[in-house]
């Protein structure tokens, strides 16, 4: 069951409000996804799982998310759906950052000083992100980062593979150009400079086109992370480039906004023009199996990654020692394995399932903690 965060759960999330879907760019069929700002009690469910699961009960997980994405919003909800299961009464609140990293920290210190048990974190590195890290697991909290860039100290750092996933995406874009455009063709780019580890998974991406097809250029690449900022961006792109027949994007979101930018913009022949980009949405797989010029993104299958960091929250809020270090790795979807893909994905609790949690082309453990690249 759902409720707003009471007043009494945390004084400075009371002004918060829920954030609700929105259609964007009428017309393409786009909708952009909200974070549910709530505090969550799990619902007992019957299952083995949960035997001693009520000695959590009470405890408080604060989840300080930067902004709204599509890609959140699956996660957040597939770790709730986790926190249901195995651990009934846990509250669970999401407070949003709204794009910005002063605000984010000030909303993880709340959670601290609000005696929060665990801050589940996506931020950007700072020196004084670490510094707080620092504070909160001294005092016994769980800090668990899943931010593209580590936080030094954290009880566990959540990484991407982030070249790689960028460099199989531009392999990708480079067979298509091969295939389609004889191997030349000019592509525009969506990264992001707001992280130095968003910046790798990009020029993995440029890295993956030169080395499939030395004749494609990238002749533009702007940032953004939003659909409206991949939307005018690309636009952009596409305006001062009329030969670009292909856009990369580093995430989902701006990817759906460079698809929207293509479709204004006449471009929907999928043997004429690409999109592709990372991250693996429900509202980007659904481009993808229409057959469009959405033609890949790269998974990092994060219903696994979720319901992995809810369990390893639970784990650690019993005492348990957890390994310090995740990297999530995925799969490439294309319209070929995508029905594959989401029946994958469809329910990480299923027992069938559980072997993914273990294989290391879905995620790799290790005890080498890792620090921010701003310590």
């Amino acid at each position: 069951m759902t409720a707003r965060p009471s007043e009494s759960a945390l004084p400075s999330l009371a002004q918060s409000r829920c954030w609700r879907r929105r259609a964007f760019l009428e017309g393409i069929g786009a909708a952009a996804g909200g974070l549910l700002l709530s505090a969550i009690h799990g619902c007992a469910r019957p299952s083995a799982n949960t035997a001693g699961a009520g000695e959590l009960s009470g405890k408080r997980i604060g989840i300080a998310s930067p902004h709204r994405v599509e890609i959140l919003n699956d996660l957040y909800a597939e770790m709730r759906r986790e926190a249901q299961r195995s651990a009934p009464g846990v509250e669970i609140v999401v407070v949003d950052g709204e794009n910005d990293p002063m605000k984010q920290l000030q909303d993880i210190e709340a959670f601290i000083a609000q005696g929060y048990d665990a801050v589940f974190f996506l931020a950007p590195p700072s020196i004084g992100l670490d510094e707080i890290v620092a504070r909160a697991v001294a005092a016994g909290v769980v800090m668990v980062s899943h931010g593209a860039s580590p936080a030094t100290g954290a009880t566990q750092n959540i990484i991407l593979d982030q070249h790689e996933s960028g460099r199989q995406v531009g392999l990708f874009a480079a067979r298509w150009i091969n295939e389609k455009r004889g191997g030349a063709g000019e592509v525009g780019v969506l990264g992001n400079s707001a992280d130095p580890l968003l910046e790798v998974r990009a020029q993995g991406m440029k890295d993956g086109l030169a080395e499939g097809c030395p004749g494609a250029k990238v002749v533009a690449e702007v940032h953004g992370h939003s659909i409206e900022l991949g939307s005018s961006g690309a636009a952009n792109m596409l305006q001062a480039h009329p030969r670009l027949c292909a856009l990369l994007a580093h995430a989902d979101d701006p990817g759906f906004g460079c698809y929207t930018a293509a479709n204004e913009a006449g471009r929907t022949n999928p043997d004429e023009f690409l999109v592709a980009s990372c991250d693996g949405t429900a509202m980007v797989l659904d481009k993808i199996a229409a057959g469009g010029v959405y033609q890949a993104t790269w998974s990092y299958l994060f219903p696994y990654s979720a319901a992995a960091a809810m369990r390893d929250i639970l784990r650690a809020l019993r005492g348990e020692t957890i390994q310090p270090t995740r990297k999530q790795i995925g799969r490439l979807v294309t319209r070929e394995n995508i029905a594959a893909i989401r029946r994958m994905c469809a329910d990480p609790q299923a027992a069938d399932h559980q072997k993914y949690f273990h294989d290391p082309t879905v995620m790799i453990y290790s005890d080498s903690p890792l620090a921010s690249p701003a310590a």
